[in-house]
């Protein structure tokens, strides 16, 4: 029997899961509760008893095949759930520690990957989410971003589009496009040589070698993690088997995304902004604060892809690495060109540095701020998210919200205690005790990974976050009119 595909309409609802009888009904005693969110998919059984019946699919870890395996369950749906039509613009910002991982999938179900992290987060989260589809074909992916070539950025992506699904090989994703900008490390080369071939002009530094399709670069060019992308990209494909497009982006390539359109999208490209340097198109090489060096690190930083994503009345800003350097040139080319940088929703620059400019902040005027950032080892330790900033994202808010939303992805994580003196192993997944870590009385395991959902029909917003709980989730609701107002519901939900 075919299943009926429906979208939630409630902003969040809880089902019981139970192992399905012959029929895909629930039998037995409930297995565990899972939750969703407003315009979440369901595959409809039927009726059973009175009561809607859902099936679903999760990934889980098989102790005695040694393999994770696709189970199903039948799902009870609470009596007054409803439905939509469509379903609603999903975005999530996942924590993949320190760096930066987001995904848009539009009411049609096209979808975007921004960054995707170091590790193999970005990975796992995939395998977890969309294991009902991966279980007969790759997550297909519209585009993948990448703002710009810092491994916490693109790693995670290599891992990603290396992965797959089955024990045949079978990719776990398909991508049609891949933006970058433009942007390649050289490997063991800093400063001025960070990037390939430079030109100075009128007493300033340009980087020249803008590449465009990252696959015809040769490996001498690239440093170890652009090399590793390199090859999954040579084993990408898109949804004909065939390679995907790979382009370079630049300020004003908004037409990239025409293929958003026919859903009433719109994407402004805010970045990099180049320049023509001897007929060339160049990006300037920028210093970090208070220095007169060129810094390698600032450069590929503050001229990373940027962009504004429209849907109804609600905009959404995703600020990649911006710095102050950089922020203050995209406020003075946004006001010659009077194009408006307000957003409902930010991604905040470089994980809450503290090398912005509040008068970004000041054009932008969020009413919600996510900053993605993570506590990993010491090497990778940069005091992410700096107070000041936290504090300058609650001062240049919209003015008529008195509450606005402010989140961090460490910090809506959940990180369980083990209590008194614990020595803390790893272990195998036979279960075997391996090389002990640490030995304290603060140890420390993340339960529960800090995902940001924000949700949207064009005018009204939902925004939701996990807790250690399963069963309790806090969201928030507020309207967006056609001049930019902002109205929320009544309060808070804890669900």
């Amino acid at each position: 029997m075919a299943l009926e595909t429906r979208f939630l309409n409630d902003d969040i609802i809880r089902i019981p899961l139970y192992e399905p009888d012959a029929s895909g009904n629930p039998t037995g005693d409930k297995l565990k509760t899972i939750t969703l969110f407003w315009g979440d998919q369901v595959r409809i059984k039927g009726k059973h008893e009175g009561q809607t019946v859902a099936e679903f699919s999760q990934r889980e870890w098989n102790d005695l095949d040694g393999r994770y395996e696709t189970v199903k369950y039948a799902g009870l749906l609470p009596k007054k759930t409803t439905f939509r039509e469509t379903s609603v613009l999903k975005v999530r910002f996942v924590d993949v520690g320190q760096g930066d991982g987001a995904m848009v999938e539009t009411p049609k179900g096209k979808i975007l990957f921004i960054d995707g992290g170091e590790e193999e987060h970005i990975r796992r989260y995939v395998s977890v989410a969309y294991s009902y589809l991966l279980r007969t074909k790759a997550l297909h992916c519209d585009a993948i971003i990448v703002t710009h070539g810092d491994a916490d950025h693109f790693a995670g992506l290599t891992h990603l589009v290396k992965a797959t699904r089955s024990s045949r090989g079978d990719a776990l994703v398909s991508a049609d496009r891949v933006f970058h900008n433009g942007l390649v490390k050289v490997a063991n080369a800093s400063g001025a040589t960070a990037f390939g071939k430079t030109v100075k002009l009128d007493g300033k530094t340009y980087a020249v070698d803008l590449e465009d399709d990252l696959t015809k670069v040769d490996d001498s060019r690239m440093n170890e993690p652009f090399k590793d992308w390199k090859v999954a990209l040579l084993g990408l494909k898109n949804k004909d088997a065939k390679k995907p497009k790979i382009q370079r982006l630049e300020y004003g390539d908004d037409n990239a995304f025409d293929f958003l359109e026919d859903e009433g999208i719109s994407v402004k490209v805010l970045g990099p902004i180049t320049e023509n340097v001897k007929g060339k198109p160049g990006l300037r090489f920028l210093k970090a604060p208070g220095s007169s060096s060129l810094s390698a690190s600032h450069t590929v930083n503050g001229h990373s892809i940027v962009f504004k994503l429209n849907y109804g009345n609600v905009r959404f800003l995703f600020g990649a690495d911006l710095n102050e350097e950089s922020e203050e040139s995209l406020l003075e080319r946004s006001r010659a060109d009077n194009v408006s940088l307000a957003a409902e929703v930010l991604k905040v620059p470089h994980h809450g540095s503290a090398d912005f400019s509040p008068r970004i902040l000041e054009a932008i005027r969020p009413v919600v701020s996510v900053v993605s950032s993570g506590d990993e080892s010491t090497a990778k330790e940069y005091i992410h998210p700096r107070s000041g900033l936290m504090g300058a994202l609650g001062r240049y808010s919209r003015a008529t919200v008195d509450k606005p939303l402010i989140y961090v992805t460490e910090m809506v994580a959940f990180f369980k205690r083990f209590p008194g003196r614990n020595k803390v192993t790893s272990i195998t997944k036979t279960g075997k005790d391996g090389k002990q870590l640490y030995s304290g009385y603060n140890a420390y395991a993340k339960t529960v990974f800090g995902i940001v959902h924000v949700r949207t029909d064009g005018e009204r917003v939902l925004v939701a976050t996990h807790s250690g709980k399963e069963d309790q989730k806090e969201s928030y609701v507020f309207h967006v009119d056609e001049r930019g107002d902002i109205e929320f519901e009544d309060k808070p939900q804890i669900i």
